[in-house]
């Protein structure tokens, strides 16, 4: 019997890959354990390898597509067996196949329970949306596990299926989900389709830019209705759609409040300087960046945490993410453990992903499973950033380029002089839902604290 192979779920935060290169045709034999195709997953890619010895005797999805996580997208079995060219076909299982022959009782979960009154049983949400919608529930699959009619039952009966983030998000906005199309799997309703309602619902600046026509066509040297004239047309897709999904999904659901605080860089520069020449792997300004962060994390564990569902999830190890830019955009490869390591293993480590990072060759656990994260602009030049928060954690730092600027400097008779100091900004950002504002004060006056007193990083 032919075994199907699925596109994997790589992250939990993956609902769809892209199929980039299958490695096989259809009629060639495959050993298992062998490279099969690769994939993109959440802003890498990867190799999917073969569970089975046999041939390739069906190819679903073609290069370039995009299929949702779980779904067939070939076939490995006998050479000359035949399978149905959808993807659904084959994936019965042998237990599926008993209920099939078994006789047929009615399932608890699909049986709606009606009072001796007529009355029938549902959720207050469920009965709320169907007044609003002019629903019968008598009408309507209830799949509550005693039998009661539940809110997503009402929406499954006017064809909606929407993720649980979506639904917070259009909760919080005011949208109904009905007006909404749905772009995932079977049109289900996803974040970032909430994210474009908002955005097609917000009232354009000027009437001038409002009527802007779309453009004609997608060629080099095209003039759009309006004159402009295209130089390239790309589609919205792959890395950049990832990363423009969780950026909307973040700020359209976690309140963001922002917090500076201006460093002074001498002591820390001077410390470096002398740590760098001791030894051969030399550190930079992140590193110690980094051991900072880590140490005010374990003084403010609340800001090492996730809001995940309706549950504060507070964690112990502090897996802390480093923003570096890769190819095809941003990624945020994770030291696992940070808690547990000095500076120098800290940049050992940090520098290894990078290069992962820079190559496309991290691994889906050396980008996921973070708790905190650092965003570092300072190679740039960049003067003050503020940074959207990386889900599901609550605050993430961004971190400015060092200048030279004036600074009043006092002695210790209180005597105060301005000097020329290497100074950067710093800037936290949290999620206002869960951190108050004196946490997050504290919080990065801790790590100001820490980086102007840098021999406290190396204890």
């Amino acid at each position: 019997m032919a075994t199907a192979i699925i596109m994997p779920k790589a992250g939990m935060a993956m609902e769809e890959g892209t199929v980039v290169k299958w490695m096989k045709a259809e009629g060639e034999p495959v050993e298992k354990g062998e490279p099969l195709l690769e994939i993109l997953t959440d802003k890498v890619n990867m190799e999917v390898e073969a569970q089975v010895t046999g041939t390739l005797i069906k190819i679903l999805k073609k290069e370039g597509e995009a299929v949702p996580v779980t779904q067939t997208i070939g076939y490995i079995g006998e050479r000359g067996e035949k399978v149905e060219e959808t993807e659904n076909a084959g994936t019965e299982t042998k237990q599926e196949e008993k209920k099939k022959e078994a006789p047929k009782t009615a399932d608890p979960e699909q049986v709606k329970l009606v009072s001796a009154t007529g009355k029938v049983a549902a959720t207050p949400a469920a009965r709320r949306i169907a007044a609003e919608k002019n629903i019968e529930l008598t009408k309507v699959k209830a799949t509550g596990a005693y039998g009661e009619i539940k809110e997503r039952d009402v929406l499954s009966y006017q064809g909606i299926v929407i993720s649980p983030l979506a639904k917070r998000a259009a909760e919080a906005n005011g949208i109904d989900p009905s007006t909404v199309s749905g772009s995932g799997y079977n049109g289900k309703v996803l974040m970032q389709d909430i994210a474009s309602k908002l955005e097609a619902d917000t009232p354009a600046e000027s009437e001038a830019s409002a009527a802007t026509p779309a453009t004609q066509g997608s060629a080099a040297g095209q003039i759009t209705a309006d004159g402009k004239e295209i130089l390239e047309e790309e589609p919205y897709s792959g890395i950049r759609k990832i990363i423009g999904d969780r950026l909307a999904q973040s700020k359209f659901t976690a309140p963001h409040l922002y917090f500076t605080q201006k460093v002074n860089l001498d002591k820390l520069l001077e410390v470096r300087k002398q740590i760098n020449e001791a030894q051969e792997k030399k550190t930079s300004v992140t590193d110690y960046i980094a051991r900072a962060t880590i140490k005010a994390l374990q003084k403010y564990p609340d800001l090492n945490e996730s809001l995940v569902g309706d549950n504060i999830v507070k964690y112990k190890s502090i897996n802390l993410g480093i923003a570096v830019a890769a190819p095809g955009g941003l990624i945020v490869p994770v030291v696992k453990n940070a808690n547990q390591k000095t500076v120098v293993e800290l940049s050992k480590e940090a520098s290894a992903l990078f290069e992962k990072a820079r190559t496309g060759k991290l691994k889906p656990d050396e980008y996921t499973g973070g708790t905190f994260t650092i965003s570092n602009l300072g190679m740039f030049g960049i003067e003050n950033f503020t940074a959207i928060i990386n889900p599901p954690e609550v605050g993430i730092l961004a971190v400015s380029a060092t200048k030279d600027e004036p600074l009043v400097v006092a002695d210790e008779k209180g005597n105060k002089t301005i000097q020329i100091k290497p100074m950067m900004n710093i800037t936290l950002t949290v999620d206002h839902r869960v951190i108050d504002g004196l946490l997050a004060a504290q919080f990065v006056t801790e790590i100001k604290r820490l980086l102007e007193n840098p021999i406290e990083l190396m204890i």
